[in-house]
Formats: structure tokens, C-alpha cells, sequence
């Protein structure tokens, strides 16, 4: 056996090797390791954030044009084959032939079938119409919605016409500045297509041939007065049409970007029936990328939550027609169901849960144009349209204003995300309004001079614009953790009488019914996939400005 002295190689290495350990194990050497132990982590967390998407999320959603059906809406590559020869869709050379183009007579005649779209065979409408029940709300519960929620006055507006005055100009403005704001007339991802200011709003629709980025086939969250194509409309030109600014691009939505970029954020959209139309195209949209869950929904499907849990992104819906608090039960000597409105207090509906939502978008309008007797500071102080009751007729303009003026007011005091305050949404009937006749049967897009923003179009949205101003140009400031934004949908939306419901509001309106016989329009609310869409891109301009991501 071999004995190793103090004097020993071995011993001696080993006392070395020994001192070496102590040496980097000593404390002063404790935060080496612990970086050394943490750059695997680093080295993730650098992946999770600049990574492509796809190695984030795994492989891409099913190619799009497997997604389509062609019983449905032709493909991209069937779309783009056909239009070779002429520069727009069959439906909209047709019409674009006429300088002023009048509306159909009979939209339910032979001549109106689709070049493009071929109609489903009996089984396979059977089929798709079996699928779509259990997708979708249940048909009677969509009817019962559907005609609670239009947001169209009982012969009302055109009452309000007759007595219609221009609402009085806000002109209490300060000269300072005021609350952070964006317009998307400054929106920094944007890059000018030519010399000149870059303002997506100037500009006008042009023939799209990549069409809608999703059909009745691929969504299946649309409630069904606004699926369009289910319920029979014949013509599909109508989807082939994408705003183009004059000086910048508007980017076609990218659903995949979206979701990431708004990772973990949620979206409220709190108004009426268009708010939640508006909500609907977007869930449509995001779908296409990842199937939602639905985690919340209230009783009589008003207040709905739905989640992409890949991305834990949250779009909800929040029913609130006028942003102020309404009743319908008896109250002061009014009878149970005549509204009273109380111009002076917000819904506690959405004010109970706006600290929730990162993005707050918010809309009302054609509710105002309804009966309504106004409470303010415990007092009746007159009403709109209310027949038979001994109150001044005040028509509905001041408390338009006041809602507009208290909602920015609670936001900008309370409210710690970005708000984006929607301009009034208009409706297209011609020829009569929505209960004696009127109807929307147009087939592309109005010109300019055909439909003119004028009247009490105008004076309603020049109300939102005035006390949107004069709300981001006051002096005092107190709350500067908000953010103001303006979607005018408006402007976005005066010439596209095409993209309305109409009579295809009802499956298959005119089965069983004579040549010629008129049934009820929808010319207010959006098919889907349809012009509404496109207010979408427009959101996604204003929040990736304002939030910078």
C-alpha cells in the first residue's frame, strides 16, 4: 500500500485542487452563479418576447382558403380567376353600368342570383343550417333580440325630423392643452403613400378582390340578422370593398398580430346593438387565428365575455343603449314601460365594470331618437316624442349631449386605460323609414353626392366631435393615467348603404311570398363579414398609436 507524505504530489494537488474550490465557491464569487444560473431563464424570456410568432404559438391556423367553403363565397384563387376579366366582381359591374343606380324592385327575382357564389343543394343547406343551430343562439331567442335591440325609433325619428333644430354649438373650449389624445390622423405606424398629411379618414371605398377575411362558413358568432348570407341575399359585391385613405395605407387586418400584440389585454365594447355588432365582426375576425371560449354571459345574452386563452386576450360586450341610467317601472305618476332617462346619472352597468378593460370603446346614438321622458336632480324636465303625457317637448338633442359630455367626464376622471368615444352610427332607408316601407336594396357602395352628411346626421355626430374637443382641450387634468380616442364611423359609414341587412334580416324573407311583396328592412345594423369590419382596422390603428405596441 502505497503511503502519501505531506510531501506527496498527490496530497499536495489535491490540497491545491481544494483551496481552487473554496476560492470560487467563496461569497464573492455568489453572484456569478447566480447569473450563471439564471441565463437559461434570460435566454427564454428573450425567446417568449422576440420570437416569431410561430414558434410561440405552434403551427398557423388551417390555410384560409381550406377554411372557405365555395357553397358559401368563392375562394381567394376562384375570386381572383373570375375577376381576371374585368376589374370589379360580376354583381358590381352590373350595377356600376348605371350612373345612379336605383334600387331593385323585386330583390327576390331570378334575375338576382349570384354569379359568383353558387347556392348550396337542399342537403347541404340542411346540413349547415343543423350546424349552425348548435353554434349560434337559438333562432327564436336571435328574433326576440333582434327586434328588441334595433335601436329604430317607433315612427319617432321621423317625428324628430319634423321637428328637428340644430343643436346649440359648444364653444366652452380652453385654449391650453389638455388630456393626452389620439387621432388617427397622426397614427406613427403608418407610412405616407405620397406627399401630405396622413389622414386615414380622407379617402374612399375601392374594389377589394382578396375579399372578407371570414364567411358565415368560418364564424360562427354572428347572430342571425346579420348573417347575410344564410338568410338568402343574393348578390355578394357588397364584401368586395376596402377603404383606401389618399395619402396612407390602411393595413388589412392581421388577426395572428393582433392577439399577440394585445397579449393578455382585454377589449370592452359598451353601447347598443351596433356596439355589440361591432364586437361580433371582431370576434369573427380573431377566430380565424383561435377558436374562443365564452366565459361569461349574463341572463337574456346582453353582457358577454369571450376568451382566447392562447393569448389571454378578452373581448367583452357590455349592453348600455344610452350610457345613462334608464328605467322602464312605474315611477313618479308614469306608467310601467314608457322609458324615463335620467340625463344626469351614468348606467352603473358599465361604470361598475370599466375598471376591467384596458381598451374601452364607447357608442350610442339611435336610442335617443325613442320616446323617453328626462329626470334630472329628481325633476321631470321634459321629454322626446310622449304623447299623452302634460311635459315639454324638448326633443332628444340636449340629452344626447349630456351623455356624450358625462361619459367623457367619468372616463377622464376615473378611468385608467384608453377610452375611444364612436361617432354616430346612420342607417340607410330609402324611400320611407323602417316601418312604413323603407328598405335598403343597394349593391355597392353610394357616391358622395348621392348621400351627403347633412341634417340631423350631421348635427348628431358634430355633438361627439364638439364635446370631444372640448374635452382633450381642457385645462385641468385629473386623471393622467387615461387616454382619449375618436373612431368616427360616421364618416366610415355614410356611403356604404350596400352593407346593411335589408330584408335578409329574416331567413329567406320571401319563400312562400308573391312577386313584388315588401317585407320589413334592417338598414341600420351590418352583415357580416361587411363594411363593419372595417371600423375594426380602424381601432386597431388608434390603440397600437396610442399604446404603442
Amino acid at each position: 500500500m502505497t503511503v502519501y507524505t505531506s510531501n506527496s504530489p498527490k496530497k499536495a494537488h489535491a490540497h491545491r485542487w481544494s483551496d481552487t474550490r473554496r476560492r470560487i465557491f467563496h461569497k464573492k464569487y455568489a453572484c456569478l452563479w447566480i447569473l450563471i444560473a439564471l441565463l437559461p431563464f434570460l435566454v427564454l424570456r428573450l425567446v417568449f418576447f422576440y420570437a416569431s410568432p410561430f414558434l410561440l404559438f405552434g403551427a398557423p391556423a388551417e390555410n384560409e382558403a381550406e377554411l372557405r367553403t365555395e357553397l358559401e363565397f368563392p375562394s381567394p384563387g376562384v375570386s381572383r380567376s373570375v375577376h381576371k376579366q374585368s376589374a370589379l366582381p360580376p354583381d358590381v359591374n352590373a350595377v356600376k353600368s348605371q350612373p345612379n343606380p336605383e334600387p331593385s324592385p323585386s330583390p327576390h327575382t331570378e334575375s338576382k342570383a349570384p354569379i359568383v357564389v353558387q347556392p348550396p343543394t337542399e342537403a347541404d343547406a340542411d346540413d349547415q343550417e343543423s350546424e349552425l343551430v348548435e353554434l349560434t343562439s337559438s333562432s327564436a331567442k336571435e328574433d326576440v333580440e333582434k327586434d328588441e335591440d334595433l335601436g329604430l325609433p317607433e315612427d319617432n325619428e321621423k317625428k324628430a325630423a319634423e321637428t328637428w333644430q340644430a343643436p346649440p354649438e359648444n364653444t366652452n373650449v380652453d385654449d391650453n392643452q389638455g388630456i393626452e389624445q389620439v387621432t388617427i390622423s397622426n397614427a406613427s405606424a403608418l407610412a405616407p403613400a405620397a406627399p401630405g398629411e396622413c389622414d386615414l379618414y380622407d379617402g374612399d371605398w375601392v374594389y377589394d378582390p382578396e375579399g372578407p377575411l371570414y364567411t358565415n362558413a368560418t364564424c360562427f358568432y354572428m347572430q342571425g340578422h346579420q348573417n347575410c348570407m344564410r338568410n338568402g341575399r343574393p348578390d355578394s359585391a357588397y364584401m368586395y370593398w376596402k377603404w383606401q385613405p389618399r395619402f396612407c395605407e390602411l393595413p388589412r387586418f392581421d388577426g395572428k398580430a393582433f392577439l399577440t400584440k394585445f397579449w393578455g389585454k382585454t377589449i370592452g365594447f359598451v353601447g347598443d346593438s351596433l356596439s355589440r355588432n361591432q364586437m361580433q365582426s371582431l370576434l369573427c375576425m380573431l377566430s380565424q387565428v383561435e377558436i374562443p371560449d365564452m366565459v361569461y354571459q349574463n341572463e337574456g345574452d346582453k353582457n358577454v365575455r369571450w376568451l382566447f386563452k392562447k393569448h389571454q386576450v378578452t373581448l367583452a360586450t357590455i349592453w348600455s343603449p344610452y350610457l345613462l341610467k334608464e328605467t322602464l317601472v312605474e315611477l313618479k305618476g308614469i306608467e310601467e314601460g314608457q322609458s324615463k332617462l335620467f340625463t344626469d346619472t351614468l348606467d352603473e352597468e358599465w361604470t361598475s365594470v370599466m375598471k376591467d378593460f384596458d381598451v374601452m370603446v364607447l357608442s350610442i346614438g339611435q336610442w335617443y331618437f325613442k320616446s323617453s321622458i328626462y329626470i334630472e336632480n329628481d325633476e321631470i324636465i321634459g321629454c322626446h316624442y310622449c304623447p299623452g303625457h302634460n311635459y315639454t317637448e324638448i326633443g332628444f338633442f340636449q340629452a344626447y349631449r349630456k351623455a356624450v359630455r358625462s361619459v367623457l367626464d367619468k372616463v377622464t376622471k376615473d378611468y385608467q386605460g384608453l377610452a375611444i368615444m364612436s361617432t354616430f352610427a346612420l342607417e340607410h332607408f330609402e324611400n320611407g323609414s323602417w316601418d312604413n316601407g323603407g328598405a335598403c336594396r343597394r349593391e355597392q357602395p353610394l357616391k358622395k353626392e348621392e348621400w351627403p352628411l347633412q341634417g340631423l346626421n350631421y348635427d348628431m355626430h358634430e355633438i361627439v366631435m364638439q364635446e370631444y374637443q372640448t374635452t382633450v382641450q381642457r385645462k385641468k387634468r385629473p386623471n393622467k393615467k387615461v387616454q382619449l380616442g375618436l373612431l368616427d364611423v360616421t364618416k366610415l359609414s355614410l356611403l356604404r348603404a350596400d352593407g346593411h341587412p335589408g330584408p335578409f334580416r329574416d331567413y329567406h324573407p320571401f319563400e312562400g311570398k308573391p312577386p313584388g311583396t315588401h317585407v320589413q328592412n334592417d338598414c341600420l345594423h351590418w352583415c357580416l363579414p361587411g363594411p363593419v369590419d372595417t371600423w375594426n382596422q380602424f381601432l386597431v390603428q388608434i390603440v397600437s398609436s396610442r399604446l404603442r405596441i
